[in-house]
């Protein structure tokens, strides 16, 4: 049988060796957990020596668990035990093959900007700890890019640049930050003087295998690209049909651009947020998708993104800490100035991140009693949902109108294009620069095209995530609704099961369990 303490044992061990990668859901690739002997002096243990530990312990698990497997197991724990391997053998041949921690210096820069805001919040103590310990986690860093993309050597030093800016800023004293800063200096001498390599992709093979494998697609590149293309053309034809229907000599680009701006609130463009947050909540609460008991108890605050964390974020990001029961998460803004300006599409973007998308996911995720249900997510599952959650939103009648269509269509159509974007420059059919010049050609600003184009290679194959997930919640909502199933009813049944992956979602969804 397979117990919790299993389970649990492997993620306090996995906590012990990488403490801020599992607090914190920016990485991607690992569980969520922390520690129970923790330690605020303990940074990531990403050193030969450790990354040749951690994967011969991962064998190790998941020969374990595929023995166990072959007992006689209940659904449910067959459930957990192909989710655990399923993670720990992703996590292995990330260490192994793809080997982030050998050629990104932002992977460190990420490391190091979360575990100091997480010691920020926790109190003084909690950071002088973190800050002393931090130059050698920075000299481990040194240590392991001994060859470095030139993309990935680019971009963090942008994002070193900004992160001395953002140390430099916090109340801490000099005895605490000055080592810091030090090493960080050092860190920036290597960087401007370390071995360069023009390659920064992962063979074609390796990136097949993230995304089938690791982002959990499923699929081969080409029935991907084929998903992308119909994709593509179905928004298309549902944004220019849609626009004709609005205005008929206007195209739907002008029509958005044209629409009138909100009233911005006193309280800024957070301030909308979170009444929109607020709406979205209240929507869900009618409609049986969420409790009142769990809106009070995990509320979303609204955050502008770090600066540090600006050169490798996108426009907004969720975030919620791996605590059980769950306590609430931070929905980030890219601008949180008054003088910014929202989105056109802000409402549909806070459903993703917020209501009934990321924190109301994570949020039953976190209530889950299974350690492998509660601490591991998937890109697929993860951001399928959230795509698809929007579009609940019309389905239970928030949503509506033309406007609001069109909308919601332009999202899905810049999805599947910045997937196609992800997986034409991993399988080399376009180089970057044409990738950025596809992505203008279809109406995105050239600057912003440039700068998504080169994070694409910081996440092979992520971009995936968002279009081929939604596509499978999609055929197993219509085929629930089939079944009869209301929105609410589907949404609760999903939210309720866990990442278990989508066959045996459709297995239970198909028995009406």
């Amino acid at each position: 049988m397979i117990h919790s303490m299993d389970i649990d044992g492997m993620l306090d061990s996995l906590a012990m060796r990488f403490p801020v990668c599992l607090a914190s859901d920016e990485f991607h690739f690992f569980p969520q957990a922390t520690a129970r002997r923790f330690s605020w002096s303990r940074w990531d243990d990403f050193s030969k020596d450790g990354v040749a530990e951690t994967v011969e312990q991962l064998n190790g698990w998941v020969k374990q668990l595929k023995i166990l497997s072959r007992q006689a197991l209940s659904f449910d724990e067959q459930a957990d035990s192909t989710m655990m391997v399923k993670v720990l053998r992703t996590l292995r041949e990330q260490l192994e093959l793809v080997r982030t921690q050998e050629t990104q210096p932002t992977f460190y820069l990420t490391i190091i900007g979360i575990g100091l805001a997480e010691a920020m919040e926790a109190g003084t103590q909690a950071m002088k700890q973190r800050a002393a310990s931090l130059p050698q986690f920075i000299d481990q860093a040194i240590d392991n890019l001994t060859c470095i993309p030139r993309l990935f050597c680019e971009i963090g030093m942008e994002m070193l640049a900004e992160q001395r800016k953002w140390i430099e800023s916090l109340s801490i004293s000099k005895a605490l930050s000055a080592p810091v800063l030090n090493a960080l200096e050092r860190l920036s001498r290597h960087l401007k003087n370390a071995r360069i390599s023009e390659e920064f992709l992962p063979g074609i093979e390796l990136y097949e295998r993230i995304a089938a494998e690791h982002m959990g697609c499923g699929m081969g590149t080409e029935d991907i690209a084929h998903a992308l293309e119909n994709e593509i053309d179905e928004t298309e034809s549902i944004l220019n049909q849609t626009a004709a229907s609005i205005s008929s000599n206007q195209s739907w680009q002008a029509i958005i651009k044209d629409l009138p701006a909100p009233t911005i609130p006193a309280g800024g463009i957070p301030e909308m947020y979170r009444r929109t947050i607020a709406e979205l909540a209240s929507h869900c609460l009618s409609n049986g998708m969420v409790t009142e008991e769990i809106v009070k108890q995990c509320p979303v605050e609204v955050e502008p993104i770090p600066e540090y964390m600006r050169p490798v974020r996108s426009n907004a990001a969720y975030s919620m800490p791996p605590v059980h029961p769950p306590q609430g998460g931070t929905f980030f803004i890219q601008d949180a100035k008054n003088s910014a300006k929202l989105p056109a599409d802000y409402r549909l973007l806070a459903a993703h991140e917020t209501f009934p998308g990321h924190h109301l996911l994570d949020t039953y995720r976190w209530l889950q009693e299974s350690p492998a249900r509660r601490h591991i997510e998937f890109p697929i599952f993860y951001e399928g949902w959230a795509s698809f959650a929007e579009e609940l939103m019309f389905e239970t009648g928030l949503f509506s109108g033309p406007v609001e269509q069109m909308l919601m269509a332009k999202r899905r159509f810049w999805r599947a294009m910045r997937g196609k974007a992800d997986l034409e420059i991993h399988t080399r059919r376009r180089t970057l620069d044409e990738a950025a010049d596809f992505l203008v050609s279809r109406g995105m600003d050239p600057n912003r095209a440039g700068k998504i184009v080169r994070s694409y290679s910081l996440k092979p194959g992520y971009q995936l995530a968002y279009t081929i997930g939604r596509q499978r919640f999609k055929e197993l909502y219509e085929a629930s609704n089939l079944n009869e199933q209301s929105p609410a009813a589907f949404a609760n049944r999903v939210l309720a099961l866990g990442e278990i992956g989508f066959d045996r979602l459709g297995q239970i969804l198909r028995q009406g369990g």
